[in-house]
């Protein structure tokens, strides 16, 4: 078997190829805006990164991004974290498949680093979840080890990196790390990690999950091959809108691929053990939740009833230890085929097209997405009139998704969710399936006086809302209905894109957050969680020397 050393190495090139065919046509100037995926120039500081004044959707990742920001140009910032996440993913999937060949690398390198999963995640714009399959590789390998009875520090190291992009990655590889190591242990520092986010959601006041996001969230089918044909060759996103080009076309291929990992399957238990396979299980079962008789309605339910479980509607997510298997059991399928091959260069080439399948199976996905991602500017002006907004700030159009003509059209999280200190938005989903209910309080509270298109004025002074910032660029904007929604209120300031109006409403009159999490035990939690990551930190620094020691 090739020593970690050489996994490790060929891994890494091919994570930087991989990292470049995807997305070098981005890189440089401008931010790509894609659906959740907003970067801003400068975003402030205030309790809404903590969790303290909105749902703690973004937390700690809002954070950590809005402090990196101080210090590296937010859109170089952006580019370094996607370079960092595709380059990662690769490399430690190479680093991770057990084989004797470098086509075995060069095939389990490229099977996790272009997945359709990778693909219809960034297509859906969620960065901070793709931390957590970056992650993914190295916190099973690093747990794997820690079960053999190596040091723990690795895994925990590895958590500690999920817990800075929020719950959905943290959880992912905080369910790796607990089946594949020590499983209290691990899920104690899966939970002290989890702090920043978990104390202000359940501290805070939000409106219950709807149980119609189960359905609306639940795995799809994107290939020829239904839904369990679909989630086993890596797809099976819930979005029409982000799936990659030439998915269905390529499914074959990719079926082809899943064919030939499952001949290495017997292989690669036999030197990493039954763990990673038991896990991949595991989060096939949780993709299905959505799908399956009986579990969808204990779903349904505990999405309304129990705190925290709307983490489960979306699925496919949990897909990611599948994707992860399939890739070190490709590269020891190639193992086991090629040792039927007795002529060398004949088992080089069959090797290495064997290799290719992942990036035959979808070639149109390179150069960003085929030309669906793109660079966009934010206009001038627009941070700058967003940055004299103060307290509560009611943000129309009344939806959450925009459409801009400077974002090439693209449909992207409204950027004021990001650049103003508390703003007031109307955080429902909608989908093709039908509107999924937001979780903001307040929103919920305003929200039938704002669609009634009446003025407004009165209904935002008793809310404790001061201003209101209209989008007037974006798609569904109404000027006859916002005209009338404004009346009384004072302009104070304007841009070709935006103008920003006084409710009139003086500072402290009205609390619009009755509800907000307290201050002092979310500080405490962040500080613990904090002081435990800057730990591990230490330690893993401390063990380096044992990075090639592993088998």
């Amino acid at each position: 078997m090739l020593d970690l050393r050489n996994r490790s190495r060929l891994g890494l090139a091919v994570g930087v190829l991989l990292a470049l065919l995807l997305l070098l046509p981005l890189l440089g100037p401008g931010f790509v805006l894609v659906r959740d995926m907003v970067f801003v120039p400068r975003a402030p500081l205030g309790g809404q990164l903590l969790g303290l004044d909105a749902v703690p959707r973004g937390t700690p990742s809002d954070l950590l991004v809005t402090v990196a920001g101080r210090v590296v140009p937010s859109g170089w910032l952006q580019d370094g974290v996607l370079l960092a996440l595709v380059i990662a993913g690769a490399w430690g999937a190479g680093r991770l498949a057990p084989t004797t060949r470098r086509t075995g690398v060069l095939a389990a390198a490229t099977s996790y680093g272009w997945s359709p999963y990778l693909h219809e995640r960034l297509l859906l714009g969620q960065w901070a979840l793709l931390v957590g399959w970056a992650v993914l590789p190295w916190a099973v390998r690093a747990a794997l080890d820690w079960r053999r009875g190596a040091p723990g520090w690795w895994a925990v190291g590895a958590l500690a990196v999920a817990a800075c992009a929020g719950a959905n990655a943290l959880l992912l590889v905080g369910l790796a790390v607990v089946v594949c190591g020590r499983p209290v242990r691990a899920a104690a520092a899966t939970a002290v990690l989890a702090l920043p986010w978990l104390l202000p959601g359940v501290l805070q006041h939000v409106v219950a999950g709807d149980p119609r996001g189960v359905s609306a969230f639940a795995a799809n089918s994107d290939s020829p091959f239904g839904v369990v044909g679909s989630l086993l060759t890596g797809g099976g996103v819930w979005s029409r809108d982000a799936v990659p080009a030439g998915r269905a076309a390529g499914a074959t291929l990719a079926l082809l691929a899943v064919v030939v990992a499952a001949v290495g399957l017997r292989r690669l238990q036999a030197r990493l053990g039954p763990r990673l396979p038991a896990l991949a299980l595991l989060g096939l079962v949780l993709a299905l939740l959505g799908r399956l008789p009986g579990l969808s309605e204990a779903l349904r339910w505990a999405v309304v009833h129990v705190p925290a479980t709307g983490v489960l509607r979306d699925g496919q997510k949990w897909i990611a230890p599948a994707v992860l298997l399939t890739s070190a059991a490709l590269a020891c399928g190639i193992e086991v085929l090629l040792e039927r091959v007795a002529e060398q260069r004949t088992a080089h080439v069959i090797g290495g097209l064997l290799a290719l399948l992942p990036l035959a199976a979808l070639p149109g996905a390179a150069w960003g997405e085929g030309g669906r991602l793109h660079t966009s500017s934010y206009p001038a002006g627009f941070v700058h009139l967003t940055e004299r907004a103060d307290g509560a700030v009611l943000v129309l159009p009344w939806s959450l998704y925009r459409a801009f003509p400077w974002t090439h059209g693209e449909t992207v999280l409204d950027p004021a969710t990001k650049l103003l200190r508390r703003p007031v938005v109307n955080d429902a989903l909608p989908l093709p399936t039908g509107v999924v209910r937001g979780e903001d309080p307040l929103a919920a509270r305003l929200d039938a006086d704002v669609r009634s298109g009446a003025p407004l004025q009165s209904t935002l002074r008793a809310a404790g809302v001061q201003q209101v910032l209209v989008e007037r660029t974006t798609a569904g904007f109404d000027p006859t209905t916002a005209a009338r929604q404004l009346q009384g209120m004072a302009v104070l300031g304007q841009t070709h894109d935006l103008v920003l109006y006084d409710v009139g409403n003086p500072a402290g009159q009205a609390d619009p957050l009755p509800d907000r999490a307290p201050l002092a035990p979310v500080v405490a939690g962040d500080l613990l969680a904090a002081g435990f990551a800057l730990l591990a930190a230490r330690r893993v620094w401390q063990l380096r020397g044992t990075w090639t020691a592993a088998p």
